[in-house]
């Protein structure tokens, strides 16, 4: 392993530990577990009566708390992790 590597793979470990220490707030994880069950944005604010736009913001965060690029994997990751089911 040459140093770049080494320097990358310090990189991605702070940045694991960084995402694992900031947890989901309930409004985002409540957004997360509808994404997971397939249902839309709109959908989303229609069950929790919200905007459009405050859900796909909760969603968003959640998103970049847990490290993810897109919804689906940010599901995969909230799972995985064990933050919703």
């Amino acid at each position: 392993m040459n140093r770049m590597q080494s320097a990358r793979d310090m990189i991605d470990a702070i940045d694991r530990e960084a995402v694992a220490i900031t947890p989901l707030s309930p409004r985002e994880r409540e957004c997360l577990q509808w994404t997971a069950a397939g249902k839309t944005s709109w959908e989303i604010a229609a069950i929790l009566r919200l905007s459009r736009a405050t859900a796909d913001g909760y969603i968003a965060s959640a998103t970049r708390k847990l490290g993810a690029v897109n919804r689906t994997q940010a599901v995969a990751e909230g799972i995985r992790r064990g933050v919703i089911l």
